[in-house]
Formats: structure tokens, sequence, C-alpha cells
């Protein structure tokens, strides 16, 4: 058995894992308490769960899924967490339970599952993209795999201010956080989990002003994901994280707007676009891959 562990912008998620099988699974959404000394917190919220799984499971080894710029499993530069630049979670955790632990960026964890086990697996050339708080992308070739900051392309000059410093980053339009704050700002919801925000989509999809802010995150998105597609030419692009939740409501709007947009690529050889199979756990699966 193995753990594996997801750190996201928003919340943490543990899990005991057999290959692709999550036996047992624990999160937690940060709340404001939380998120005032988020790094120690982080740190004891992990060694607490760990020494529960421990008592249950025996656990070969951990892997931690996490967004940023990694070297060597240290955290050098999180635009997202910016409070945890320059931990070390492998040496912090081994110290504590003696488990060999490493440390990888979240989108090469997602792709790294969908890859060996998941809805990229048949395809030999593509991208997979991890939407959350930010954007994080793979590209892959066969068995080669490198990870690409897409979320910090710039796609509106002069545009939104990114936590990375630069203005107008695909993120600050494409990510999740973005699709979800203009939910709330639309419609005066506010503090809303995603899972009741896609409720409230759902139940109102046929509603114009929840209709116009759909295709509105839709033009901002694929203005990215274009680029994505013209500069790789790839088989399939995938998605994943939080994203991957809402295939119904905006996928076929994706792929519609795609064919109407002007693209370097040949319109014969369009990448399949899929959603990933294991969605928001992907990171925790291929954290354990390593």
């Amino acid at each position: 058995m193995k753990i594996g562990i997801d750190i996201g912008g928003s919340h943490i998620a543990l899990s005991v894992i057999d290959e692709k099988i999550i036996i047992e699974k624990i999160e937690y959404v940060y709340d404001t308490n939380f998120k005032q000394n988020i790094c120690e917190n982080i740190v004891e919220y992990l060694k607490k769960t760990i020494h529960n799984i421990l008592e249950k499971y025996e656990i070969e080894m951990i892997g931690i899924s996490l967004a940023g710029y990694i070297k060597n499993n240290i955290l050098l530069h999180s635009p997202n967490l910016p409070e945890l630049n320059g931990i070390n979670f492998a040496d912090i955790l081994f110290e504590e339970f003696s488990i060999r632990t490493c440390v990888n960026v979240d989108s090469l964890c997602a792709a790294k599952a969908e890859r060996k086990y998941g809805s990229i697996k048949d395809y030999s050339k593509g991208v997979f993209l991890v939407i959350g708080t930010g954007i994080g992308g793979v590209t892959f070739d066969n068995d080669y795999m490198s990870v690409s900051e897409y979320g910090h392309m710039v796609i509106q000059k002069d545009g939104k201010l990114c936590r990375c410093g630069k203005l107008g980053c695909f993120e600050t339009y494409g990510s999740m956080k973005a699709f979800k704050e203009s939910i709330e700002k639309n419609f005066g919801i506010e503090n809303h989990s995603g899972k009741l925000i896609r409720t409230y989509l759902r139940e109102n999809i046929q509603n114009t002003k929840v209709q116009e802010v759909i295709d509105n995150y839709i033009d901002e998105f694929c203005l990215g994901l274009s680029n994505i597609i013209d500069i790789n030419m790839p088989e399939v692009i995938g998605f994943g994280g939080s994203f991957s939740y809402y295939e119904d409501i905006l996928l076929e709007k994706i792929e519609q707007k795609l064919q109407e947009m002007p693209l370097f690529i040949d319109r014969n050889i369009m990448p399949k676009l899929v959603m990933g199979q294991f969605q928001n756990d992907a990171g925790m699966i291929g954290a354990t891959l390593f």
C-alpha cells in the first residue's frame, strides 16, 4: 500500500492506494483559521492523518502532488501557495515516519496516472491539463513527459493580475477559480463549494444569464487552449483537476467553440478532447508512481 497526497490551493486530500485503486480517502477544505498559518497547519495535518493511517495499513511509500516549481523535493516557487515556498515535505515526513517520500508537480502526477491507467493511455502524443485553482500542464510524446506552465501563458495584454506577477495569464481567465469567481459575482453566490456551484449551474442551465456566463468563460478558455493546440499539434488533450467534474456543462461547448476559431492546425487532425478518468484523484494516484 502507498499513501498519495494532493496539496492544492483550496484543499488537501490523502488516499491509501493499491496501484490505481483508492482504498480510503480523506479530504479537508481549508477554512479561514487554517489559512492564517497554512504552512504549519498543513504539516501538522499531514502528520496527524498519516499517523492514523499507519494504525490501519502497512505503507511502503508516500507520494505528494503539489503545484509549483519543484526541484529535489523542494517547492521553490508556488504562485498559488507562496506560504509554502522553500518547504521540503519529503524530508519532513521521512524524519517523522522513516517512509520513502517523493514530491512532484501536480500536473505531472495527474498525467502519469492518466497515461498509465486512464484517459490518455492509448495515445502517443498529447497534452494533459490540470485545471483547478491554477492551470498546470504536461506534454507527452510516447514515454517522454515534460511539465509545461501553460497557466502562465499570457492571453490578454494588460489583462488581469496573476499571482505570478504578470498580467493576463491564461489561468486568471481559464482556471476553475476564475470560473467560480465569475459565477459568484454574477449570481450573488458567496463561499460555495464547487459541488454546490455545479448543482446551481445544472439546475439553472436553461437560464439565459447562466448560459452567457458559461459562454464568456469558454471564450477566454479557448483562447489559451487554441494556442496549446497550435503549438503542440496533439492527438489528444486531457483535462484533470476539478475541471473534470464539469464535463456535461463545458466539454461540448468547448468543442463547438474550437470549430469556430481560426487555427493553424489542420482541422482534419483536431485533437480528441477527453476528461480524466480519475478526475481530481489523478494527482494522488500518480504521486505514488515515482
